[in-house]
């Protein structure tokens, strides 16, 4: 029998602590499971029809092709004629997230979910022995293509820290795995690109370029404190660490606003056709404020037009989270945005609740709290609406004439925030 902490187990030597699961073309997968006649063929998915917008995911055939994601649909089109083009359905790439995560809980307990498509587990005891932790990896694959689809594929990634694990899970794709021992540093990762690592976009790469570091051996041996001049802040300390296998502390960040943006399409860029896009917007804000409890003190219009160049406007109120209270204000900013920026068609628009705070926020005895505006009528008819449109679906009462917009508008997945299921009705 071994001793705890030794051999098998714990720990063998290469101080593996993060089993990270990556989904490989995530949205497109899921089209391509739910739509058989869509399998092994090219395709990509949209947020909007128009040949002026972006993939946002490419299947991997359409990859293979050059074909990936933040391509335009015109010059996609052009390097596949038979491309397939398909609407993204968020509520459908949630609901599957959803499973997923409940298929990983089968095997190990989920610790962090990084996006809808990337998710960490934490590997405790035992499970750091590098064959533990690979035999978990692909049960969890093999799990996840038995009980959710065949088109599902998972990359995963093992290693000491977190962003190494993730790093490690885009090594190797579809479906594979790669391990990153502590004690095989950095031998594994010189093969890369310096932008191969999270956290090194494309500016942070041109800064390394200009300080002469253009190699991950450079990058490897450099210390803590250059890192943090390079960086500008202390994200160099926590990417050296990171880089050399040790977690730097969690950062907590709190809701400071809630924002819904949209893309137009064609037919809505007109001035006349995107204002109820801008009040529809608002709407949604205002029942995610009801919902989480909160009020806004204030909001934020910003629009731009289809010719370059854009206007904003804010205003500052007593906090509510009454809607008709939100539309007054946003009406207002939208006749003095629309006059600013003076084009005829509108691309896309913004609106942003600011100066959040908990609707039950008591006065201050000196008066310092946010005044409330609410009229009682109001929200009990909101309320009255919001449970509504929650049992019978979306829009199905609205305030005021709905705008012909898909049924996901403000409902947007972003790289590090997965939606909550309340806002495919909101």
């Amino acid at each position: 029998m071994q001793k705890a902490g030794t051999g098998q187990a714990g720990d063998d030597g290469g101080g593996l602590k993060w089993l990270y699961l990556d989904m490989n073309a995530f949205f497109a997968s899921c089209e391509q499971q739910m739509r058989p006649e869509l399998r092994r063929r090219p395709l990509i998915v949209v947020p909007v029809r128009s040949d002026y917008t972006c993939a946002i995911a490419a299947s991997a055939e359409a990859k293979a092709l050059g074909i990936k994601t933040g391509t335009q649909v015109k010059l996609a089109k052009q390097m596949c004629p038979g491309l397939a083009i398909v609407d993204a359905r968020p509520d459908l790439y949630v609901d599957i997230h959803h499973r997923i995560l409940d298929v990983v809980d089968t095997v190990m307990p989920v610790e962090k979910v990084c996006s809808i498509d990337e998710v960490a587990c934490l590997l405790m005891g035992p499970q750091r022995h590098e064959a533990a932790a690979r035999a978990l990896g692909h049960r969890i694959q093999k799990r996840i293509l038995e009980r959710i689809g065949e088109c599902l594929t998972a990359s995963i990634g093992i290693a000491p820290s977190r962003m190494l694990a993730k790093t490690a899970a885009d090594m190797m794709k579809p479906l594979g795995m790669t391990v990153l021992r502590m004690d095989h540093l950095p031998g594994p990762l010189l093969g890369l690109e310096v932008d191969d690592f999270p956290g090194i976009g494309a500016a942070m790469k041109g800064r390394l370029f200009k300080a002469g570091i253009s190699e991950v051996r450079q990058l490897w041996h450099l210390s803590p404190s250059r890192m943090r001049q390079l960086w500008g802040g202390i994200g160099g300390d926590n990417f050296w660490y990171a880089l050399h296998g040790v977690d730097p502390p969690e950062t907590v960040t709190e809701r400071h606003s809630i924002s819904h943006s949209h893309v137009l399409a064609s037919e809505l860029r007109p001035v006349e056709a995107a204002r109820p896009v801008a009040r529809r917007l608002t709407v949604k804000c205002g029942t995610r404020l009801r919902r989480m409890g909160l009020r806004c003190g204030g909001l934020h219009l910003s629009i731009r037009g289809t010719a370059s160049g854009r206007a904003q406007a804010e205003r500052v109120f007593p906090a509510t989270s009454d809607t008709f209270r939100l539309l007054e204000a946003i009406d207002d900013m939208w006749h003095q945005c629309v006059g600013a920026l003076n084009q005829p068609r509108i691309q896309k628009v913004s609106v942003t609740c600011l100066r959040m705070i908990p609707a039950d926020t008591p006065p201050d005895l000196f008066g310092y709290s946010p005044a409330v505006q609410e009229d009682g009528r109001h929200m009990k008819l909101l309320k009255a609406l919001d449970g509504l449109n929650e049992r019978f679906g979306k829009d199905r009462v609205s305030i005021g004439p709905r705008p012909k917009l898909h049924d996901f508008v403000g409902a947007k997945i972003a790289f590090n925030r997965v939606p909550e299921v309340e806002e495919f009705w909101e």
